[in-house]
């Protein structure tokens, strides 16, 4: 199932150089390559003029004008890296390999209709597209082409950043259904006494190189996922905490909009996070069995071929990193949240005791909580 839904993403994301071009793909062209430069720059030119417009961040202290230049810039070149991404081609063949020699692991039966494939892929995105026109038909009545000229690239990069971290979140699933499927067979050869564990070391080994391979291909993304999400999150938050203060004709729908805009990229990547939690869930399962297993064992040639295999697990801990710097699991999300009050804290601090009205600066909200 994971396969076939991993493909429609290929099949979609490579017209924009977001995926590799396809699952079986052995090399970057160089009709690839240039696609991939072009798109790079496309994306740096068109975020500069956008900036160029947002005179109105001139208005804000130091602290705000740092906190809504960092949000532009780390957007951007995430943008740019998922790009350049694509071109790692030796590792995502290793990637592709590494998922298929631990595909008989699964059973025929967690193979899935299609409808149901085609609808995990096509409702994540019609609900970013109906967001997004109504923030952005909101936005258009209140600042008019200002709007567009500002924000419309905004919409194209949100989208990319919505579309990547249900891509990467469909690997890690599919590295997820591995290492449940991996506590199954062990628990059946358990109940059948078969004392031949080798195989699945050597599936445990597979499933840990899967995963550094993925940390090495996605790993800066990811990190670049995080912090964007973090300013973003930031932004939302004291736009909406100083809501009173734009005037209030428009409060209660900028504050929709704005609630709207955070939903669509703090859930997906919180979803991300989570399932990243969740393989190290899987993998903890696994190693609890295992030392259960052998204190309950009598057999002691059985016992010694289970005590081998929980050390393989104990070498293998598989752990998603983000370019190194950060793990990434669920205390990352209580990460996020810290951040965000000690910067609120510092932007608060500092802020004016007068704004301008939303309606007179034009755009003091971005499109996506900006």
């Amino acid at each position: 199932m994971c396969f076939k839904l991993l493909n429609t993403y290929i099949k979609v994301g490579k017209l924009f150089a977001l995926t590799p071009p396809s699952i079986e793909t052995e090399e970057n062209t160089k009709f690839r390559q240039i696609y991939q430069v072009f798109m790079i720059l496309l994306t740096i030119v068109c975020v500069t003029i956008s900036v160029y417009f947002r005179d109105f961040y001139l208005q804000y202290n130091l602290a705000k004008i740092t906190v809504c230049l960092l949000t532009d810039i780390v957007l951007c070149i995430f943008c740019c890296r998922v790009v350049w991404d694509t071109s790692k081609v030796p590792q995502w063949i290793e990637l592709i390999n590494c998922l298929k020699q631990t595909s008989c692991l699964l059973e025929e039966t967690d193979n899935n209709k299609e409808e149901r494939i085609q609808w995990k892929f096509i409702v994540p995105q019609v609900i970013f597209w109906i967001i997004a026109i109504f923030i952005t038909v909101y936005w258009y009545t209140v600042l008019g082409v200002l709007q567009l000229e500002q924000y419309g690239f905004e919409i194209l990069q949100n989208y990319v950043q919505l579309f990547y971290t249900f891509y990467i979140h469909t690997i890690i699933d599919m590295i997820q259904r591995r290492y449940k499927a991996l506590k199954l067979h062990f628990e059946r050869k358990l109940v059948s006494n078969d004392q031949n564990l080798n195989q699945m070391g050597h599936y445990a080994c597979t499933l840990k190189e899967t995963v550094n391979i993925f940390n090495s291909i996605y790993g800066w993304s990811l990190l670049l996922l995080i912090t964007f999400t973090t300013l973003q999150f930031l932004n939302y938050l004291e736009y909406n905490l100083q809501s009173q203060e734009y005037g209030t004709q428009n409060v209660s729908m900028t504050i929709i909009a704005e609630v709207l805009a955070i939903v669509v990229s703090f859930v997906p990547t919180s979803m991300l996070l989570l399932k990243c939690d969740n393989v190290m869930e899987e993998f903890e399962n696994i190693v609890f069995l295992v030392s259960k297993s052998s204190a309950k064992l009598t057999d002691p040639q059985m016992r010694e071929e289970v005590d081998r295999f929980g050390n393989i697990l104990a070498t293998n801990l598989p752990q998603f990193s983000g370019a190194r710097f950060i793990f990434i699991g669920r205390s990352t999300l209580l990460g996020i949240f810290g951040t965000v009050a000690t910067f609120f804290i510092v932007i608060t601090t500092f802020e004016p005791k007068a704004r301008p009205n939303i309606i007179e600066t034009a755009a003091n909200v971005s499109l996506f909580g900006t």
